[in-house]
């Protein structure tokens, strides 16, 4: 029997396996020395979903001011259908709440059917296109949002 997941912070002893886990899952991936630069910012958070040491999965957040930006959103080929997406991203919309941030940005691909799913369940909505945009084919680049509620300050 394989070991429950359980989602914590990524940390640099991760990055191994995090850019690993990218070039997985996408064209265009970061480097580890670029990550040890953006975890260095206290504006970029990346959450990861770990079935014991391994990392199955991430999400990469940037905050700016009242706005966050979802950067990344992967699962390992062999961890998907299996609700760890979807997992993530309440994570990371629980985590924007909690900074405050009133919106939440992102761009996906629209051949990206299942990441569409999950964002649009989620309640995220198109906003924008970017004409081709990515480098690799030139597809445009959908613009999803998420309005979030501000809870009261007391």
């Amino acid at each position: 029997m394989k070991a429950p997941y359980h989602v914590s912070w990524v940390e640099k002893k991760h990055l191994a396996q995090l850019v690993i886990l990218e070039r997985q899952c996408f064209v265009q991936t970061w480097t580890i020395e670029q990550y040890q630069k953006m975890l260095s910012r206290n504006n970029f958070k990346v959450l990861g979903i770990f079935q014991d040491t391994m990392l199955a999965g991430y999400i990469s957040i940037s905050l700016t001011g009242d706005e966050a930006e979802i950067i990344n959103l992967a699962v390992h080929p062999e961890h998907r259908k299996m609700g760890l997406a979807k997992t993530l991203l309440s994570r990371a919309i629980s985590i924007c709440c909690q900074a405050m941030a009133t919106k939440i940005f992102l761009e996906v691909r629209p051949s990206n059917i299942p990441a569409l799913k999950v964002y649009k369940s989620s309640g995220f909505y198109e906003v924008a296109r970017r004409k081709k945009y990515y480098q690799d084919n030139l597809e445009d680049a959908l613009i999803l949002s998420l309005e979030l509620t501000a809870p009261e300050r007391f």
